[in-house]
């Protein structure tokens, strides 16, 4: 089967053309987003080389051999570091530029800027190792980031694996006969799988970005701005999704409701600047105690709400040890005590919202009783 070069070129040149004018208005419309930005800078190298690329009346032209590759070779670093800031990791420079650095060292040779089967080879082998860096800097990324990496993975191991086959297959033919305006059915199947390529992993990054920016706001929804705990809305989601588990699974499920004491009059005395001050404070104090798997969250003004899964004893230490430190490193000479209330799961408890009434109706005792104190439901 024989198909029109100059054809193929052109439908790929207006496919990359469009890709780097939808990756750019991306960028644009998501706040710079250096990922997207990024992405549109391969795009467009990507366009540049690929027509540089077309220019092959003369196989061995500078252009298309040197420069052309250069620029293509470039665009895959330039794509292994979005992916590597997308994943929060910094760029290196040096990488970025090596492969189009080594392509045109080895082109100083005669011997090999004159044999096609050699640069096939390399440009080839440099390809597939970018793509490879880019896959791998995916597949480390997926437990760190909850998104959804997994169509990226399989289409860029296929792409490297594409280039790793290529020198096995690609005879060079369609390069020697460019002017004859022909090509082979591999080099057909070379172009359409660079446009696939892009295609895809174009509305895969965006995809990417669009749900790490939704998960970004879910996560800003459920966090106390100042504090930088759990809000009330994400303490009730994730506690009933922990009464749902305890149903299927039986662990001990304890809740503490923290108030600080004569707060009011704490943010009177030293301003709400003081104010603010104290519940940070008090919050990193709970951080230093809790475990991982245990919820903290802030769910009033100056009210706290823990769950954990410890025994009811180790609970109520833990409970005890916080409001210990507490009165014992107030901070700024600011005095601070902490009154405690705590509920205990029963096996037929259905909601959260019960466990907050019991603890809240302890708290209600230990704030009559004098404060500074717990007391249980």
């Amino acid at each position: 089967m024989h198909l029109d070069v100059y054809t193929l070129f052109i439908f790929e040149l207006y496919i990359l053309i469009l890709l780097t004018g939808v990756m750019l208005f991306a960028w644009i419309g998501g706040r710079r987003d250096p990922t997207l930005g990024l992405t549109a800078l391969m795009l467009a190298f990507a366009t540049a080389g690929t027509q540089l690329s077309s220019m092959r009346a003369d196989p061995d032209s500078i252009i298309p051999v040197v420069i052309s590759n250069m620029m293509i070779l470039l665009c895959y670093g330039i794509m292994w570091s979005a992916v590597r800031m997308f994943t929060g990791r910094r760029i290196i420079l040096p990488a970025v530029f090596a492969g189009p650095i080594v392509w045109a060292f080895f082109c100083l040779s005669p011997v090999f800027y004159h044999s096609l089967p050699q640069r096939i080879l390399l440009t080839s082998l440099l390809t597939a190792a970018y793509t490879l860096m880019t896959t791998l800097e995916i597949w480390h990324a997926r437990k760190q980031l909850h998104i959804t990496f997994w169509p990226a993975l399989p289409l860029s191991f296929f792409h490297a694996c594409f280039y790793l086959a290529r020198p096995f297959f690609d005879n060079g033919l369609p390069y020697a006969e460019m002017a004859g305006g022909h090509s082979s059915g591999f080099f057909a199947i070379l172009i359409f799988e660079a446009i696939l390529y892009a295609i895809c992993l174009s509305f895969i990054i965006l995809a990417m970005v669009y749900e790490r920016g939704q998960l970004g706001y879910k996560q800003d929804s459920l966090c106390d701005p100042l504090t930088g705990v759990g809000n009330r809305r994400a303490f009730l989601e994730y506690g009933n999704e922990l009464i749902r588990k305890r149903k299927n699974q039986a662990f001990p499920l304890q809740l503490i409701l923290f108030d600080l004491d004569n707060f009011k009059r704490l943010n009177d005395q030293y301003g709400h600047a003081g104010g603010d001050s104290a519940l940070v404070f008090f919050c990193n104090v709970v951080n230093s105690t809790l475990e991982k798997k245990d919820i903290f969250a802030r769910i009033g003004g100056e009210e706290f709400a823990c769950l954990t899964m410890k025994p009811k004893e180790q609970a109520i230490l833990m409970a005890e040890t916080i409001r210990f430190q507490l009165a014992q490193n107030s901070q700024h000479n600011i005095p601070m005590t902490v009154s405690v209330g705590m509920a205990f799961s029963k096996p037929d408890q259905d909601s959260i919202s019960h466990l907050l009434i019991q603890a809240d109706h302890a708290l209600y005792r230990a704030k009559s009783a004098g404060k500074n104190r717990i007391e249980l439901s």
